[in-house]
């Protein structure tokens, strides 16, 4: 059945083939035909000189699943790893080969977990096990490509009718090559840590989803995106309540629906059979292998620039997300508010404010503000409720959104970053309030009008006594440094000799009696006293690091400006003040040791902080 499924398969290729000529030869006369531009393939190229461990493993796994290894490496910022080939004559003929590898899966996955990705992605274009698989593989990407392309009615109608018959009759080798790379995935990576992967994968796409749609996507709207973007992914995944959120979609990840081009087999079927592989063998695959980040030689700078390309021309102002958080939480609230207020003064409905939809509940004329919301206006998700319950919990969100405004407003209360919500209004004491919440109870019992009205009075009397110490002042708290980003070494000016660049703030370090020593032997043996300098500070963790009495950490948000001087006979100096007026001048010549791109992650940082001769 096989044979015979390979030959139609080859028939159907030889028709593709005759039909994509004929396409091409006949679409250049046609009117309307829109010329073709190279598209850009995107992603920041990870070169092998930079990058030694991951290519060497790239080259270990291509050599075991029978197959070339790319031509190049791209990081992307997407739930996804692929390897794509540019193809000519819909796949017969090969060129650059490119592996695409996403920074989510960077950061959500474990080193042996990538392999188990990388092995199967490389899979596809094994020959180890059939040459027609991965012929059939490129073909029908390919072909898909072409269809996608095609502008013109006249060209595009006839192709994509046989695009469709060839991959419906080609599905059954396509899922059979699928199934072999998910074989040769076991095979490389344990077939425990293959099938828990495909568990992890749709938990992270829902991660990093529900990360840009409530997270990023606000801030858009505002001219804003988040500094250490891909950082901040990272404590969406880590928050206890989000957590449990992924782990119940790994428990039972969901299927997606099939597109006609799709080539994979069903989730479920594709896991059951990774699992049953493991209680054949029995084998213990206990992942110990650490976070599939640590491939990368300086991660944080690598995720750094990517961030930087990835946002080159949105022309979006990068902002704290705390910062982000705030803006779009109380803009969003001033937008439900004016609903609610504009139908109240549409209505006669005086006064039109807060206290005048409160003022309605407690006197029993309720009806009058649950009239205010039109039913045909309700989603579907309002479906299953009554038009009532529909009424009143649209009034309690547009009640809810004018109070927190109006708090906004008074200074008595702000929005908060949650990664468990995006966002949480807590007052002036910082702690959280709902007054979507009290809304509600006041709806269902107009009795609990006299106790929406107390709390708001309460927050009055609170803002007046702490009107001095608000708890949201500019001062936080220092944040931790997590990820080196780069160094400098070694470096003079009042006693340091090391320059550490982390992803929270600049890191400067006086030499310890065992550093001396070290660097004094380097110079004695001919080695470098400033990669000595390095090694042994990277040793240890930042915020191991920043503790030491030998060290002074500045978050990138305390400094007021950096100055960056080129001088004569190599030397270069860079002047660095603190918001409060502290300050060092630091010396070094071009015989210093330097690791990662240094001032590009400090231009990205301080911005026109940044200064240079």
């Amino acid at each position: 059945m096989r044979t015979l499924r390979a030959a139609l398969a080859l028939s159907l290729m030889a028709g593709a083939y005759v039909s994509a000529a004929l396409v091409l030869l006949v679409q250049p006369v046609l009117p309307g035909r829109r010329s073709a531009t190279a598209a850009d393939v995107g992603g920041l190229v990870l070169t092998e000189q930079d990058q030694p461990a991951l290519w060497a493993e790239v080259h270990q796994l291509a050599a075991a699943v029978g197959t070339r290894s790319p031509d190049e490496i791209r990081l992307v910022p997407e739930v996804n790893a692929a390897v794509s080939e540019e193809t000519s004559l819909l796949g017969l003929r090969t060129g650059t080969r490119r592996m695409f590898l996403g920074v989510p899966l960077l950061q959500g996955l474990s080193r042996s977990q990538l392999q188990a990705v990388l092995a199967h992605e490389l899979g596809h274009h094994s020959t180890a096990r059939s040459r027609l698989g991965a012929l059939v593989h490129r073909s029908r990407l390919a072909i898909a490509e072409v269809a996608a392309g095609l502008a013109n009615p006249l060209a595009k109608r006839p192709f994509r009718t046989y695009a469709r018959l060839f991959f419906a009759l080609t599905r059954p080798l396509a899922h059979a090559h699928e199934i072999d790379a998910d074989r040769l995935s076991a095979q490389i990576a344990g077939p425990r840590t293959a099938a828990v992967t495909l568990r992890t994968l749709p938990a992270l796409d829902a991660a990093w989803h529900i990360y840009l749609e409530q997270y990023v996507e606000p801030g858009t709207h505002y001219g804003l995106r988040p500094t250490r973007f891909f950082d901040s992914f990272t404590h969406l995944m880590s928050d206890p309540e989000r957590l449990e959120e992924l782990a119940r979609i790994s428990a039972a990840p969901p299927e997606t629906a099939a597109s006609a081009y799709d080539s994979h087999p069903p989730l479920s079927e594709r896991i059951e059979r990774l699992e049953a592989m493991v209680s054949a063998d029995g084998a213990d695959e206990a992942d110990r292998s650490g976070n599939a980040a640590s491939i990368l030689r300086y991660p944080s700078q690598n995720f750094l620039a990517l961030e930087d390309k990835t946002f080159a021309d949105s022309g979006l102002t990068p902002a704290p997300m705390t910062d982000i958080v705030a803006v779009a939480g109380a803009r969003a609230a001033a937008v439900d508010a004016e609903i609610l207020l504009n139908a109240m003064r549409a209505n006669q409905i005086v006064p039109a404010t807060v206290r005048g939809a409160l003022d309605l509940i407690a006197s029993g004329n309720l009806d009058t503000l649950l009239g205010l919301v039109q039913v045909e206006s309700m989603t579907a998700a309002d479906a299953g409720d009554t038009a009532g319950d529909t009424r009143r919990r649209v009034i309690a969100r547009l009640l809810g959104a004018a109070i927190a405004h109006e708090l906004i407003g008074e200074d008595k209360a702000r929005f908060e970053l949650s990664w468990a919500g995006p966002w949480r209004l807590v007052d002036i004491a910082g702690q959280e309030v709902d007054p979507e919440g009290l809304a509600q109870q006041a709806l269902d019992s107009p009795g609990h009008t006299a106790a929406l009205r107390a709390w708001v009075h309460q927050l009055d009397v609170q803002a007046d006594a702490e009107a001095a110490a608000r708890t949201w002042d500019p001062g936080r708290q220092m944040p931790a440094p997590d990820g080196y980003i780069g160094a400098l070494a070694p470096v003079s000016g009042d006693g340091f000799r090391t320059l550490l660049l982390t992803d929270a703030g600049l890191m400067l370090l006086k030499p310890s009696g065992s550093d001396r020593l070290a660097t004094g032997l380097a110079t004695v043996t001919s080695g470098s006293p400033g990669r000595k300098l390095i090694q042994r500070a990277l040793d240890r963790s930042p915020a191991e690091l920043a503790a030491t009495p030998q060290a002074a950490f500045v978050p990138w948000d305390r400094i007021r400006a950096l100055h960056l001087k080129h001088g004569t006979s190599g030397r270069r100096t860079a002047d660095i003040t603190t918001a409060a007026g502290d300050g060092w001048s630091l010396h070094w010549t071009d015989a210093a040791e330097e690791e990662g791109h240094l001032w590009p992650a400090v231009s990205h940082y301080l911005g026109r902080r940044f200064t240079v001769d």
